[in-house]
């Protein structure tokens, strides 16, 4: 139970940390595995304003209003156009778990390090197996609660993120996180909602 009250409290902490930073631009390195073979990865800046994102990779830009989510492939100059569902957004968003944590999940942490930093380690297992992050470990640095990585399987595959630099009160516009049409003229806009 000790591990579990201090194990939130960590994740608590880490939140508010996240929260009160504002708007907010982060680099990162997203690893996809099955079991321990890598499937693929990729860097990336995020731009994060409250639950809307914009996620810029050299394969693809993702732009997410709160609702609706454009995700544009250069290489092939298409936009797929959609309404993701919870399960998508906790493969994309690693600030998901700023609320998901709180309910449904048992908590245990244990202190440990992650690239040369002293962190929590808090591992977080489903207590329903129809819950579609069934494991999550989050690793906060622990002098100041900043979110270093997130770790989450669902069905056999594991999403790493991990976050590199998390720079927060920034300011952006709403047109941050909508395609912007004129910027692209030739892509094909492919509406799937």
């Amino acid at each position: 139970m000790q591990a579990e009250t201090n194990g939130k409290k960590v994740l608590d902490n880490a939140a508010a940390k996240i929260r009160k930073s504002g708007d907010v631009k982060a680099e990162f390195t997203a690893t996809t595995f099955t079991g321990t073979s890598e499937q693929g990865s990729t860097s990336g800046t995020m731009l994060l304003q409250g639950k809307k994102f914009q996620l810029n990779t050299p394969e693809m830009i993702t732009w997410y209003d709160g609702k609706q989510e454009w995700c544009y492939v250069p290489e092939t100059e298409e936009v797929n156009l959609t309404i993701p569902t919870e399960k998508e957004m906790q493969a994309v968003n690693p600030y998901a778990f700023l609320s998901l944590y709180k309910k449904g999940y048992n908590i245990t942490m244990r202190e440990s390090s992650l690239r040369g930093e002293q962190t929590y380690e808090v591992h977080l297992i489903a207590q329903d197996a129809r819950l579609s992050a069934q494991e999550i470990y989050v690793d906060v640095r622990r002098n100041d609660y900043l979110l270093l990585c997130i770790r989450v399987r669902q069905d056999k595959d594991w999403h790493r993120i991990s976050i590199h630099s998390f720079q927060g009160g920034q300011k952006f516009q709403e047109s941050d996180f909508t395609f912007p049409k004129e910027k692209y003229p030739n892509a094909e806009l492919v509406d799937l909602r």
